[in-house]
């Protein structure tokens, strides 16, 4: 007597309706970016960039409209590299709280309908002007050296030895007038680079979900969902 009363649930005799998350459509797109960082006037310039990563990738908000999601995020640059100081210490940079912002077609997407999205980092590079000491380290090119060359490393610039690694330059505040720093000026200084462009690129899914009602009516219900 059990059984036939189970049956009748799964071959539908009972009529009524359920709720169904269904997806409306998943997408995905990269947001590539080019990002300038400067070394803070406190930090020692760069002789030779060690490496350059993205950390704390995160999606703060997808927003849905008519047949598109925006997803916004944010993430840190941070780079290692060693001073252009005679003890040529190992420095790092921050740029933190670096916000982006992508649109991603989904068709039949509408106001009011779920929506989520995952970001992964795909590639990171750094790039650095050619006369500088850090583009021949990154790129295996011979390094000339100049008579004066331990004469002023700095340029008088502070000489922070201080290793802590949590500094910010995301507002990317600094003086021009020190940007000579970074020139040549038709001899071999090559030790005085504060700045430096990096490259990312991230994959971003993004996935719109609504629900629906279904009836549920006589017979045996379908086994394969519809389309």
């Amino acid at each position: 007597m059990n059984d036939r009363a189970n049956n009748k649930c799964t071959l539908g005799i009972e009529t009524g309706t359920i709720i169904v998350r269904q997806i409306v459509g998943e997408q995905e797109k990269q947001k590539a970016l080019d990002i300038h960082v400067v070394v803070p006037e406190r930090r020692p310039s760069i002789e030779q960039i060690i490496d350059v990563f993205i950390k704390e990738v995160e999606v703060n908000s997808v927003d849905v409209i008519t047949d598109k999601v925006i997803v916004r995020g944010e993430f840190e640059i941070k780079a290692i590299y060693v001073a252009a100081l005679p003890d040529q210490p190992v420095q790092a940079v921050e740029v933190k709280h670096y916000r982006w912002t992508l649109d991603i077609d989904i068709p039949g997407a509408r106001r009011g309908m779920d929506a989520e999205a995952s970001v992964v980092v795909e590639f990171v590079d750094y790039d650095v002007e050619d006369h500088h000491r850090a583009y021949k380290y990154k790129n295996f090119e011979p390094i000339e050296c100049d008579d004066d060359e331990d004469d002023d490393d700095d340029d008088g610039n502070d000489h922070d030895h201080d290793n802590d690694n949590d500094n910010d330059c995301h507002d990317h505040d600094h003086d021009h007038d020190h940007d000579h720093d970074c020139d040549h000026h038709g001899h071999h200084h090559h030790r005085n680079c504060r700045e430096f462009d990096v490259s990312v690129i991230l994959k971003v899914i993004a996935k719109v979900m609504t629900d629906r009602e279904v009836t549920i009516g006589t017979g045996t219900l379908p086994t394969k969902p519809k389309g």
